[in-house]
Formats: C-alpha cells, sequence, structure tokens
C-alpha cells in the first residue's frame, strides 16, 4: 500500500463497519401502536362528548323543574309542600325580602372569607386556576344581572354558592400546601 492509498481511507471507520451490507430494520409494531392510539384519542372524545351532553341534558331538567315548581307556587325561591313546616294556609313569617336580606349578607361573608383564603393561599396549579377564573367569570355575570334585579332570590342563592365553590378551591389548595409543609 502506498501512501496515497491510506489517504483514500476514511479515518474515521477504524473498525471497517463500512463494508457491512445493509441491514433491513425488524418489526416495530408501530403500526400497532399509532392505531392504538387513535382508537384510545376516539373514545375519549367520543365519552367527553357523551358527558358534556348529559351535563347540559341535566341543567336543563334542573332548570325546567325549578322554573316548574316557582311558577306552581307562584313565589319564586319558596316551595310549600307538605313536608315543610309553613304550608299555604299557614304562610311563613319570614318574608321574600327577609331571605334576600339573609342571602345577602350571607353572599358578603363569604366574599371576605373567600378573600382571606385567596391571601393566604400560595400558587396553585394551573387546573385550579383555571376553575378559579371560571368561577370569578361567573359570579361578574350573576353581579350584572343582579345591578339589574337586584331583589332576586334566586340570583343571590347563585351568587352564594359560586363562592361557596371558590372558597372550597382555595380550602383544597391551602390543605394541599400544608400537607406538603407537614411532609418536610
Amino acid at each position: 500500500m502506498t501512501e496515497q492509498d491510506n489517504w483514500k481511507k476514511p479515518a474515521s471507520d477504524p473498525l471497517g463497519l463500512s463494508r457491512l451490507g445493509d441491514v433491513e430494520p425488524g418489526y416495530d409494531g408501530w403500526n400497532q401502536v399509532q392505531s392504538a392510539l387513535q382508537t384510545h384519542q376516539a373514545n375519549r372524545l367520543s365519552r367527553q362528548k357523551t358527558g358534556a351532553w348529559l351535563a347540559v341534558a341535566a341543567s336543563l331538567v334542573l332548570m325546567v323543574s325549578l322554573v316548574l315548581l316557582n311558577t306552581e307556587n307562584g313565589t319564586p325561591g319558596i316551595a310549600t309542600s307538605p313536608e315543610f313546616a309553613t304550608s299555604a294556609a299557614n304562610p311563613a313569617s319570614v318574608t321574600v325580602k327577609d331571605n334576600v336580606n339573609e342571602l345577602i349578607g350571607l353572599s358578603q361573608s363569604m366574599e371576605e372569607q373567600v378573600m382571606n383564603l385567596r391571601e393566604e393561599t400560595g400558587s396553585m396549579p394551573a387546573e385550579s386556576a383555571i376553575y378559579v377564573a371560571e368561577l370569578e367569570d361567573l359570579i361578574a355575570q350573576v353581579d350584572g344581572e343582579l345591578s339589574l334585579t337586584p331583589d332576586s332570590i334566586d340570583l343571590w342563592g347563585q351568587r352564594v354558592n359560586l363562592l361557596l365553590d371558590l372558597a372550597q378551591i382555595y380550602q383544597q389548595q391551602l390543605e394541599i400546601d400544608y400537607g406538603r409543609m407537614a411532609a418536610l
């Protein structure tokens, strides 16, 4: 061998692997994996759609039943039946205005509790932050409706329930944070 022949040999192949023939890769099963993933995603999407429609249907049934209950009784938000302590012959001593005032007071105290919990809570996961933002948007919508009908017992009840949900999210986050600190 001459020096010219040494220049032609690649120095990066000291084991001579370039002289080996091409090898076809074996069976990897990717087609089955891809098919299974697509089937799983389609099933998950189908379940999500079904769950969403069930939630819409349940909300509609609840709304229709509340509307029918309110129209049958003639007084919004107060249901009278034999199971309750008051009946149509013996009207309740608490008026609707008193119920609205109680709900307003409860709403104010819940608002203070939510503010205190918000201050105590540290960071929270993105999912919880999304729920908090959605609940705050719903509260703002209810507040907008309350500006038009401030004596609506249903709207005040919705506002209190939304504040309760918001407080529960913050409370759960505080418990998680406390658990992390206790584990240290």
